[in-house]
């Protein structure tokens, strides 16, 4: 069914903001807070917490915070060059 709603400016905003970072349509977003106020539908329950496998190495690396940041910042650059077609050689 389409009908027509009167509906805050700031509160559409929001709605329609929140439903773009959850990957749905507006409509979407709005019929699942409605079921969720008519206490037809539960509201979402945290999902439950995903184990991350960890490596430990034999010995450890002792890096600075400022060389790990270091690292991934150029890893992240070698991430992003690549994706463009951009190929660094190692030095």
């Amino acid at each position: 069914m389409q009908t027509t709603l009167r509906i805050d400016d700031q509160l559409y905003r929001e709605a329609k903001a929140e439903a773009a970072r959850e990957g749905i349509t507006l409509t979407r977003f709005l019929e699942s807070a409605l079921r969720m106020k008519l206490g037809k539908t539960p509201p979402a329950a945290p999902g439950k917490p995903h184990p991350f496998p960890v490596y430990i190495p034999e010995t450890p690396l002792n890096l600075t915070n400022e060389e790990i940041k270091r690292i991934d910042q150029e890893e992240q650059m070698r991430h992003d060059l690549k994706k463009l077609g951009i190929e660094l050689e190692d030095a």
